[in-house]
């Protein structure tokens, strides 16, 4: 518990930081590491959070509140074109106790920035990234806070109160299934794909789903972090919110991250259950590596992502066997692609370069996307699109926004996709894709 720390002190050191380093400079304070910023999303909306970005086996937590700026993506555009103003929008003087701690931007976007939004992603758009009035940081070695010029001290004391209060009982929702997956559509779909891959019109594409949760009161979006967080801890946590609807989950594919001029990347394709026992679950992580089917959808993906980085990159370098990533209820093969970027390349720049991958969309990627829009009766939105943030320095990190859903109210849309092949089945590939719903349904309450 953090009940040591006290608001008056923060506001005095705030007041203190103002007047040494000016109205303009960002200001950056030390916390004790006790306190934990992630409480403020035991009611995410009610502490005023825009967006959050956690990798809760690291201990990194970044919880972004209010807006002292933002730069919305045009539609049609990727997120490349947006690098300049977004770094000279964090790019400024600092001040505080650790002057040199660059403020950041979070934020997202879609996945295909050329459709119009449908529900439930009105007043999403197509992308956006934001700088916080007030950004709350754990590193796992230490707790800081970013204020922006425009925060004001008492609300920042405020916050730091608020998060220090006990939230009470998070109670579950117990929620209903009000619009299951559309079986007999999925089942046609992955037939149909399959036999046009067969017959060598395209390699791979990925067939996404929906589904909505309902119950009778609002859904705790704290209550389904927790759970997320204790279940995942490997995965990337992320919340990013728009009026009253919040985007969130629990992605275990990196897209790409970008520290001190070293790249990685992360190709995740290729999946199945884990077993019951130790036994078992080695047996279906053996016949994972070993499955042609699974090992060729791989293989497309790191190929694809090699590409795409080759002009932006020196020494880039990926194994040639894929690993296993085992996470609560599923194990994909996995492969890491690291290297050195250019000068002047940018984490957006490599975002634009990656998004979508096969992964998320299929290969080559044009047909693909064609595919997808003349088999998913639904729009996509942020699912399965870059979330993550970026420093003044270009630095950052993007996750692809994989197990997820949209939290309005009593309402979830629960999205999730498959990559299907030429040697897909139907009712395996349902299977597979409903399994993939359930870390987001049971955090949920479903």
């Amino acid at each position: 518990m953090a009940s040591d720390i006290d608001a008056g002190d923060v506001l005095a050191r705030i007041e203190a930081a103002r007047r040494k380093s000016g109205a303009d400079a960002f200001l950056s304070l030390t916390l004790p590491d006790s306190f934990d910023p992630r409480r403020l999303l035991d009611d995410p909306q009610g502490a005023g959070v825009v967006a959050s970005y956690e990798r809760p086996a690291l201990g990194l937590a970044m919880v972004a509140v209010g807006e002292a700026g933002r730069i919305e993506a045009p539609w049609g555009a990727g997120p490349g074109a947006l690098g300049a103003q977004a770094r000279a929008l964090v790019d400024r003087p600092g001040g505080g106790d650790l002057p040199g701690l660059r403020p950041r931007l979070l934020g997202g976007f879609r996945f295909n920035p050329n459709v119009p939004a449908k529900t439930p992603w009105e007043g999403f758009g197509a992308g956006w990234l934001v700088l916080p009035r007030v950004l709350f940081l754990a590193t796992g070695e230490s707790n800081a806070l970013i204020l922006a010029p425009s925060a004001a001290p008492n609300d920042v004391a405020a916050l730091v109160e608020r998060a220090q209060r006990s939230p009470g009982d998070l109670d579950a929702t117990a929620l209903r299934v009000e619009t299951p997956i559309d079986r007999e559509r999925w089942l046609s779909s992955v037939a149909t794909i399959a036999s046009e891959v067969r017959a060598g019109l395209y390699e791979k594409a990925v067939l996404a789903s929906t589904q909505t949760l309902a119950g009778d009161a609002p859904i705790s979006i704290g209550r389904a972090l927790a759970r997320l967080r204790a279940n995942y801890a490997d995965c990337h946590l992320f919340t990013m919110t728009s009026g009253d609807a919040t985007f969130l989950g629990a992605s275990p594919e990196l897209l790409v991250s970008l520290t001190q001029g070293r790249v990685r990347a992360l190709g995740l394709a290729g999946s199945t259950r884990r077993g019951t026992d130790p036994e078992e679950d080695e047996r279906l992580g053996t016949a994972l590596l070993e499955s042609a089917k699974n090992r060729i959808e791989h293989e497309t993906v790191v190929r694809a992502i090699r590409e795409r980085l080759d002009g932006a990159t020196e020494d880039l370098v990926a194994p040639n066997q894929p690993q296993l990533r085992r996470l609560r209820n599923i194990q994909h093969l996995s492969t890491e692609i690291s290297g050195r970027v250019r000068p002047g390349v940018d984490v957006l720049d490599l975002v634009q370069r990656l998004h979508p991958t096969p992964a998320v969309c299929g290969w080559p990627f044009e047909r693909a996307r064609e595919v997808i829009t003349q088999h998913e009766a639904f729009d996509r939105g942020w699912y399965a699109g870059p979330v993550g943030w970026m420093d003044g320095a270009g630095d950052g990190e993007f996750a692809v926004g994989l197990r997820s859903a949209v939290v309005r109210g009593p309402r979830a849309w629960l999205f999730a996709g498959n990559g299907i092949m030429g040697d897909s089945v139907p009712q395996q590939e349902l299977d597979e894709v409903q399994l993939k719903y359930r870390p987001l349904s049971e955090a949920l309450g479903a």
